[in-house]
Formats: structure tokens, sequence, C-alpha cells
């Protein structure tokens, strides 16, 4: 169950950041270059996601953590549009 926890968690932040109080937004490739280590990848769909197939990538450096969303093929093209859009990760 506890490990379930911080992916309920990333899933609500990425549908909703408004509520679960992000302090910004950056792209992908800019929070590795400023040392963040992706900790986890989960794969989303369903009624959360409008049943559109969905990644969430969560990463961490130090106390600050960031939920990033992706449409499922973006994150397998890993297109540099995709991973250089300010919009993707909600950072806190």
């Amino acid at each position: 169950m506890q490990r379930l926890l911080p992916i309920a968690v990333g899933l609500a932040c990425a549908m909703a950041a408004s509520d679960c109080g992000a302090q910004e937004q950056q792209s992908f490739k800019s929070l590795l270059g400023k040392g963040f280590e992706i900790k986890s990848v989960t794969f989303a769909h369903g009624e959360s996601t409008d049943n559109r197939d969905a990644v969430l990538v969560t990463l961490q450096n130090g106390k600050s953590i960031a939920v990033c969303f992706f449409a499922a093929a973006n994150w397998i093209n890993l297109s540099n549009n995709t991973l250089e859009d300010g919009k993707r990760c909600d950072v806190r």
C-alpha cells in the first residue's frame, strides 16, 4: 500500500496541480540540468486521464519534487519539443 501512495499523489497532482501547491512549472530538460533525478515512471490509463494513455514521471532533488505529465506517445518518442515544454512539470 505504501508503494501505491506516491503514485496516487503524483497522479492527483498532475491532474490538478493548482490543488497540490505547485510552486512553478518547468521543462523536463531543465529539471535534469538542475540535478533532479527520476524516481519513478508510471503508466496511467483510465478515468483520471480521460481514457488516454499517459506517463507520469516523478523526479526529486533534495527536498524538491517534480511531477511531469506526458502523453504516452510523446514519452516514447522523447521529442525535444516535449522535453523542453515549460508546462510539462510541476515543481514544489
